[in-house]
């Protein structure tokens, strides 16, 4: 494989990291904002912000793109509709570390999974390799303070959610044809799912984004873990297989973690740096693959 080449790939797995890290932002904010807000109802706030900040970048940066084929589309909405609603769910009932490590931990194996099911798509052996150090080091991370309280159906939202996030990473890779841009795809993906999120919100209250709290809280979740974050995502995802990249996308509840001990003083053990770690080194060596898609 030629040096650019090689390059490209990295610099793809790069954005796709960067992607997780704006992820991992996610649940910090949301315990800086107001509390005894329905989960449902900051999913769906989420999606309608985060599609109206894509469709400004597409707008000012005047993108040109053919349509985004119709049956990816709707896939992709509906997986990162059901993802939003699932997995604000599944944390609220199992908490942060057991829904995130649950979800999150899910998603390399079922979006490879999927992948193979839908589109015949075998992935390689760094990626099985990699794929278990990292959730391996998810389960170590999201384990470090006990699991003494288990939610089964909180656990099984949780599963959801990493299943509708899969389906979202092997859609909107399948939109990705010639002449079909990948920001503009994110930006129509967003919002056929903001859309359908609406009688969420409706049903759920909205009463919240009348205070400044609310307000600064759904901005920067629409900001950064939704619209940089996916705009990040869908860059990174030219070229890299949906499971090596949700393998990557792994960086997201270290990321989390981290805040949450610096920002909200929470204490993190020995054995949650154990798990950073790992998924650290999972990560730098997937981040070896050099292949192209």
């Amino acid at each position: 494989m030629s040096k650019e080449l090689s390059h490209y790939v990295r610099r793809n797995y790069a954005l796709v990291i960067a992607a997780g890290i704006c992820f991992g932002t996610t649940g910090t904010t949301q315990a800086l904002g107001p509390d005894g807000i329905s989960s449902l109802s900051i999913g769906s706030a989420r999606l309608i912000v985060g599609a109206f900040f894509l469709y400004l970048y597409v707008k000012f940066t005047k993108i040109q793109s053919a349509p985004v084929p119709k049956l990816s589309m709707w896939l992709s909405a509906i997986g990162i509709l059901s993802y939003q609603l699932t997995f604000f769910s599944a944390v609220k009932q199992t908490g942060v570390a057991i829904g995130t490590v649950t979800a999150l931990g899910s998603v390399p194996a079922l979006t490879g999974l999927l992948d193979y099911l839908i589109y015949r798509q075998k992935a390689t052996k760094r990626w099985f390799i990699a794929t278990i150090i990292t959730t391996t080091g998810i389960i170590i991370l999201g384990t470090a303070n006990g699991v003494a309280d288990f939610d089964l159906g909180g656990f099984i939202l949780a599963i959801i959610a990493g299943g509708s996030f899969g389906l979202l990473a092997v859609s909107s890779k399948r939109a990705f044809t010639p002449g079909v841009d990948s920001t503009y795809t994110m930006y129509k993906v967003f919002s056929l799912a903001a859309v359908l999120s609406i009688p969420f919100l409706i049903f759920n209250g909205f009463n919240w984004l009348g205070t400044i709290d609310g307000v600064a809280m759904i901005i920067w979740l629409g900001l950064i873990p939704t619209a940089l974050a996916y705009i990040l995502y869908a860059k990174g995802l030219q070229g890299v297989k949906p499971g090596v990249a949700s393998t990557l996308i792994l960086a997201e509840p270290a990321t989390a973690t981290i805040l949450a001990a610096v920002v909200l003083n929470e204490s993190i053990t020995l054995q949650g740096w154990a798990g950073i770690a790992l998924v650290t080194v999972g990560l730098i060596y997937l981040s070896r693959e050099t292949r192209v898609v």
